[in-house]
């Protein structure tokens, strides 16, 4: 059988590709992402390629960089590894950041990047949530899989705190005037009455593939009917603005 050259530049590239994710991304350890240094030597070759390829938490930190100032006072729901707070911190310089991180392996993640940085995190080991007490969150494959609502029947099942948005309010130096919410769908959950007047903005990334459709917009009147509207909706993510 003779080869074409098109099918040749397309073996070649198949081959440069799995090469790149079973070999090359295996052996990266480190990354910088937006002037944020990431120790990535535990992240999976995808969740490694996203983030060499500028494409991990996108929309949130667009969003964040054209309307956060160093003066605001921000409340993260999901800190996952840090990325999103260390952005906040040391590339739009807020002073005030209190991170809400359910997993507490990922929490070691985020420590060991804020470290990389030479700063510490401000981090409750705690799920947000409608009341204080204790939740079950579905510990995934992947640190972003993490949920208290996942439907999965596979995986680690473990029992954290949970505190709710007015505990969690207050667990800040001054009043929080912004939120920003990544977590897995359990934003559904969250009464955001409790927030104080303070808060103004609130970025959030909304997730109707894993609660539905009807969930989201629920959601989404519940805050329209605070005062928010809806400034800007990035691929999943808004920002609501009062």
């Amino acid at each position: 059988m003779t080869l074409t050259l098109p099918s040749l530049n397309s073996l070649w590239q198949d081959f440069r590709l799995r090469w790149y994710f079973k070999f090359t991304l295996p052996a990266k350890t480190q990354a910088t992402l937006y002037g944020v240094k990431l120790d990535i030597s535990m992240l999976s070759p995808m969740m490694k390629n996203n983030i060499l390829e500028g494409r991990y938490e996108f929309q949130e930190r667009r969003i964040a960089s054209r309307c956060l100032k160093a003066q605001d006072v921000v409340l993260e729901l999901g800190g996952a590894i840090g990325f999103i707070g260390l952005f906040c911190r040391k590339v739009v310089g807020v002073r005030h950041h209190l991170t809400v991180e359910a997993n507490p392996k990922t929490i070691e993640l985020m420590k060991r990047n804020y470290r990389l940085n030479d700063m510490t995190p401000d981090v409750v080991h705690a799920a947000a949530a409608a009341t204080d007490g204790e939740i079950t969150l579905d510990v995934g494959g992947e640190f972003w899989e993490n949920s208290i609502v996942s439907n999965s029947t596979s995986g680690e099942k473990i029992q954290v705190p949970s505190l709710s948005l007015r505990s969690l309010a207050q667990l800040l130096p001054q009043p929080p005037t912004a939120l920003i919410c990544d977590i897995e769908g359990a934003e559904t959950q969250l009464d955001f009455s409790q927030l104080p007047s303070s808060v103004s903005r609130i970025i959030i990334e909304l997730h109707p593939t894993i609660v539905g459709e009807q969930a989201v917009q629920e959601l989404v009147k519940q805050v329209h009917g605070l005062g928010f509207r809806t400034e800007s909706i990035e691929e999943g993510t808004w920002l609501f603005v009062r």
